[in-house]
Order: structure tokens, then C-alpha cells, then sequence
């Protein structure tokens, strides 16, 4: 497969470019939740299946639940000028629901024309821990990787509050059209005190062929090997491929690349193997340590900046079905 890196552009002087996410590949910055619990739950398995499933969430603590995210991502035949629509609509809980569209990408290596993905503000339909119906996914021209689900909420604990900063798009590690190589993000103005950090990755495609690196800072989170694999999230059934859920929900502490003061945090990853698009990746801060958004000034006038790396090509390895 191809190594690369992925783009990010983001920061006080783009958030022009910022308030237009619809036409997002790359990762983007998309929302920072301040203050806040949550938990986030993804299912795979779903690819050739029935076109229904049942996501279970569970880790709410308490509430109000203020804030809930449903991302969903697959491959598609649907052409680009049709693609912000071609399975934008799907079911949540016996509720349509309609995804805001985070872009077109490589098909992952699966014959397909691209892959495509969304994302939808399901706030009103979620009330709490428990099974939510996910139906109407599965289109003529469009399949399904997966789906998450993350909740922010307030329980009475207020000690275990963390500041979120969520990265979305559609981002292949494959060379294509649509985006550069690889992944990479990039926040800066990290106020860090103490406390843990985490950099929660949600990726579709996964199945059991190794992985590239995952680097921040210039240091290795995971090393070359199976890190995607398919097998982090909860299971749709279908069964297909038998080889991984294409789906993956999994957390790095980034805790040691952080020293109280200002502090920027880089994450890089190219391919080795396996064909993958990232779709979300939360960074997980203490609170009182994420900066302000885009367009609030920061102090000594930091702001979150993005930028792209370089890397070199590797052999694909073509999926298996």
C-alpha cells in the first residue's frame, strides 16, 4: 500500500475554510466539547448484511446528555456529483436521520469507486445506556464499514470531566483524488497541567493485515503491526469479510508526550498493509487543557494550527473478500 500522510488546516486564520465541513476528506477540526463525560461505542460486521442492526451504548453515567454524534462510513459506485447524498439518510433508534456529508476517498481497496461518509447530530433521539435500531444503511450503489456513536454528557461527578477536540473527514491512508496521503492532525495551545491524555481513533476497513505505525510527537503510539484489525468494535453478524468487522474504536495514551505549559500534539500515520479511512479521532484532555475554538484569540496569540508531512510508497495489498 501507499505511505502518505494526511492534511489538516486548521486555526484562527482558516476558519473560513473551517465553517464549510460538508466538503471535508481530510481530517478537519470539527467541535471542541468542554467540561464534559462521554462515551463512544462502534459496530462493524455489517458489510452484505441485512441492512439493519443493533447498536448497544453503554458508560453513560449520568446526564443530560448534551451532546450525541452518529458517523457512519462505506464504499460506494456513486458518482462525486452524487456522492453528498448517496447514503446520507439512514434510520437511528426508529428515526430518520439525515448525516451531514464529511467526504469522498479511496474505496480501501475493494473494487469499488470511492467510499464516502457522514455524520449526524442525534442529540434528541438519544436518552441513555441501551440498544439503538440502525436500519436503512445499505443502498444499490453504497455498502457499509460501520458506525459510531459518541455521547457527551454530565454526570454528578464533576472531578472525572474531560475537554474533547474532535477531528473528522474521510480520510483513506491510500493515495487517491481526493486526499493527500496517510493521516496526520495537528493541535496546538494545549494547556497542560496533569492529569491522562487520550487520542481516541475511529477507523474503518480494519481487517487482519498489518498496520502502519501510529506516531505522535516523533514517538511510536503503536507500533508496525496489527493495530486496525477489525476487532474493536461490537458485532453487526453479516459475517463478511471473514478476516476483521471493518470497524475499530480504540484508544493511545498520550499522557507522556505532554509537560505541564504549552503544549502541541502531532499524529502521524501512513500505510504498511491494510487499506483503512479514518472517519473521527477525538483528542481527550483534562479539563481546562483544550484550546479555545477557531477565532477565539488564545494567549501569546496561539491558535490550532494543521499541517502535512511527507512520506515515501509502500506495496498494496489488494483485500480480500
Amino acid at each position: 500500500m501507499e505511505t502518505g500522510i494526511l492534511k489538516l488546516a486548521i486555526g484562527a486564520l482558516a476558519a473560513a475554510a473551517i465553517a464549510t465541513p460538508a466538503m471535508a476528506t481530510d481530517l478537519q477540526y470539527f467541535n471542541t466539547i468542554y467540561d464534559t463525560d462521554f462515551t463512544a461505542v462502534g459496530i462493524g460486521g455489517l458489510r452484505g448484511g441485512s441492512g439493519s442492526a443493533s447498536l448497544n451504548l453503554s458508560g453513560v453515567t449520568g446526564g443530560p446528555i448534551n451532546k450525541a454524534y452518529l458517523y457512519w462510513h462505506g464504499p460506494s459506485n456513486a458518482s462525486v456529483a452524487d456522492a453528498p447524498t448517496a447514503n446520507a439518510n439512514v434510520s437511528f433508534g426508529g428515526n430518520n436521520v439525515t448525516g451531514t456529508y464529511l467526504g469522498i476517498s479511496s474505496d480501501n481497496c475493494w473494487g469499488f469507486a470511492n467510499s464516502i461518509a457522514y455524520r449526524a447530530d442525534v442529540t434528541s433521539f438519544v436518552t441513555g445506556n441501551g440498544n439503538y435500531a440502525l436500519a436503512d444503511y445499505i443502498k444499490p450503489d453504497v455498502q457499509i464499514n460501520g458506525f459510531s456513536l459518541i455521547v457527551f454528557y454530565k454526570d454528578p461527578a464533576s472531578a472525572n470531566r474531560r475537554d474533547v477536540v474532535l477531528f473528522d473527514g474521510n480520510d483513506s491512508n491510500i493515495q487517491n483524488a481526493h486526499d493527500a496521503d496517510g493521516w496526520n492532525i495537528t493541535l496546538a495551545g494545549i494547556n497542560y497541567t496533569s492529569g491522562t491524555a487520550n487520542a481516541q481513533f475511529h477507523v474503518a476497513d480494519g481487517q487482519a493485515f498489518p498496520d502502519a505505525a501510529l506516531i505522535a510527537n516523533g514517538q511510536t503510539l503503536a507500533p508496525t503491526g496489527p493495530i486496525f484489525e477489525g476487532t474493536a468494535a461490537q458485532d453487526g453478524g453479516s459475517g463478511i469479510p471473514d478476516n476483521g468487522l471493518l470497524w475499530d474504536v480504540k484508544d493511545f495514551n498520550v499522557t507522556g508526550l505532554l509537560t505541564p505549559g504549552l503544549n502541541t500534539l502531532n499524529i502521524t500515520s501512513g500505510v504498511y498493509s491494510d487499506c483503512l479511512a479514518c472517519v473521527l479521532i477525538a483528542i481527550d484532555l483534562p479539563v481546562g487543557a483544550a484550546p479555545p475554538p477557531p477565532g477565539v484569540p488564545e494567549p501569546g496569540s496561539l491558535a490550532l494550527l494543521g499541517g502535512a508531512l511527507l512520506a515515501g510508497f509502500g506495496a498494496r495489498r489488494v483485500r480480500r473478500s
